[in-house]
């Protein structure tokens, strides 16, 4: 594993806060705060949910799409870094590159967050999720994915070695605090001598019956609890080695 400390250049694609609502609101609700948020977020779009299926008449395969309405609204910083989706189902804030800080993301999230609530009469929060994607160029040649990942992929040993890609995936429990983490590891295809391996951390918790309202200061304390197990889960998945390129 590798020592945890802040990175300076933290290999982050996006960073996202989401947040789950129950019952689900009437995305009408969302066109004023929309409306409100211009100034900070300009670009603005229509979140619309769709169904996408196929059929089959007259021996020929068909497609068809079942427009099913308005789902929310979708809202990006004029520079592009923050992206905002308020949903009829709940709230995701996202940050792109280049990732400041954990603190910085949850303080511009929060006033967000109330003001979706305050809007969409939002009344009781079902899940809380921390992701964070992390894409990691490691320089080539690479002779072993030992040096840089704790669990990397592994070829029988009379096999030949070399990997064109691969893609993992492990769910982690945390008992305290009651939240599943969702790790997955892939690899891309190599550009300018350097082939990025994504390192993707969910962590989320289910808020079985309702307990949480949606103005409850626990949500906030639950998502630093979350943050810190992501961080637990990165650092724990990268070697020394990877984490001095960042």
């Amino acid at each position: 594993m590798a020592r945890p400390r802040f990175l300076q250049n933290a290999p982050i694609r996006e960073a996202i806060i989401d947040l789950r609502i129950t019952p689900t609101i009437d995305p009408s609700k969302l066109a004023n705060l929309a409306e409100g948020l211009k100034p900070a977020y300009p670009k603005q779009d229509t979140l619309r949910q769709g169904t996408f299926g196929f059929e089959i008449a007259s021996g020929e395969l068909k497609t068809s799409t079942i427009d099913s309405g308005v789902r929310g609204r979708l809202l990006a910083s004029e520079d592009g870094k923050y992206v905002l989706q308020m949903r009829s189902d709940g709230f995701t804030f996202s940050r792109l590159p280049p990732y400041e800080t954990w603190e910085t993301m949850r303080q511009t999230a929060k006033p967000l967050w109330d003001k979706y609530v305050a809007a969409a009469g939002a009344s009781t929060v079902s899940r809380i999720a921390v992701r964070y994607i992390n894409v990691m160029p490691l320089p080539l040649p690479i002779g072993d994915f030992d040096d840089y990942l704790t669990a990397p992929p592994k070829v029988p040993t009379a096999l030949p070695q070399e990997l064109a890609g691969f893609f993992s995936r492990i769910i982690i429990v945390n008992p305290e605090l009651d939240a599943l983490a969702v790790v997955t590891q892939a690899l891309e295809p190599a550009v300018d001598q350097k082939v990025p391996v994504i390192l993707d951390i969910d962590v989320y918790r289910e808020i079985p019956s309702a307990e949480w309202s949606a103005n409850d200061r626990r949500i906030w304390d639950a998502l630093d609890q979350l943050h810190e197990f992501k961080n637990q889960v990165f650092f724990e998945s990268i070697t020394e080695k990877t984490a001095e390129l960042f």
